[in-house]
């Protein structure tokens, strides 16, 4: 018989910043990657992410994990501002792939938000199931922007 895998934080609001570090510390492959990279123990990594524990993480130890792989403080700071973070890097695929993903992307996120509205209102775990869609369709068409403000920059010939 299989144990559950260990949990050592309970679930966190997902407006909340220990939800966002908890996030980041996820996109670093998970809290003991963390732990190496910035020195510090396993009770006080996972007090970053615990919404009991009154510990902070440092805004230089979330600039040390933020990367292009790793943004979701960035994120949360960009809603916190009333806006949305958008990676803009040229994408490794072909124009025809990167427009099927971005037309994918934003199917996905309306059929996600119209199923929600069924019985006419959104609901929280419906809001949220949205909202990632969204944001993935949002990073397909900013993947696609990148790649195609490339082409415009080229010379004519």
């Amino acid at each position: 018989m299989s144990r559950p895998a260990f949990k050592p934080v309970a679930r966190r609001e997902i407006t909340s910043p220990k939800f966002a570090v908890g996030e980041l510390f996820a996109q670093n492959d998970g809290v003991k990657h963390v732990m190496v990279k910035l020195g510090v123990g396993k009770t006080t990594a996972y007090a970053f992410t615990d919404e009991q524990a009154p510990d902070e993480i440092s805004f230089a130890r979330v600039a040390a994990l933020t990367g292009p792989k790793a943004p979701a403080c960035a994120s949360y700071l960009a809603l916190l501002a009333g806006g949305v973070f958008l990676p803009i890097a040229p994408e490794d695929a072909d124009m025809s792939t990167l427009c099927a993903d971005d037309l994918r992307a934003h199917g996905e996120a309306v059929a996600c938000v119209v199923d929600g509205l069924r019985d006419g209102k959104l609901t929280n775990g419906e809001g949220r199931k949205a909202l990632e869609k969204i944001l993935a369709a949002l990073r397909a068409l900013t993947g696609l922007y990148a790649v195609v403000s490339e082409e415009a920059k080229k010379p004519t010939s």
